[in-house]
């Protein structure tokens, strides 16, 4: 009755070396079986993602197999929302400029960005204009007729 299975039993875990432990009883559960998609079946797992941790366990290693940290939610080229605002407050000045044009007067300015940038904003800003439009017209009394 002696007790194989201490090696494997360290102190307490948090709780990404949990889940890196239950995949790796899946890889060791296909090692026995010889059959990846009955491990996979078991163990509730599709066999794409077996091979992708399998991947991860034989390049890294055992760390590897545990949840990647989470992606930052803002990105490295993200306008600057200082831009952003000069970008909405000149759609809404000169509506009938294009892309372009804003894109060359905020240069002139120091504020370069992409045309790209300044066509979503710009629509962003027409969007405004227009639901301000909108409210405006139903706020507005009718004109008296002489």
């Amino acid at each position: 009755m002696g007790g194989s299975s201490t090696a494997k039993k360290a102190g307490p875990r948090d709780a990404a070396s949990k889940v890196a432990q239950q995949r790796l009883s899946v890889l060791e559960l296909a090692r026995e079986f010889g059959n990846v998609a009955e491990a996979c079946r078991q163990r509730g797992m599709d066999r794409t993602s077996f091979y992708e941790w399998k991947r991860r366990f034989q390049t890294q290693g055992f760390d590897r197999l545990k949840d990647l940290p989470p992606i930052h939610r803002s990105h490295p080229q993200t306008t600057p929302p200082e831009t952003v605002e000069k970008i909405k407050a000149l759609a809404l000045a000169h509506p009938a400029y294009g892309c372009n044009r804003h894109e060359a007067m905020l240069a002139l300015e120091g504020m370069p960005a992409s045309h790209r940038c300044y066509a979503g904003w710009t629509r962003a800003g027409r969007r405004a204009r227009s639901a301000a439009r909108q409210r405006g017209s139903a706020q507005a009394p009718a004109p008296a007729s002489i």
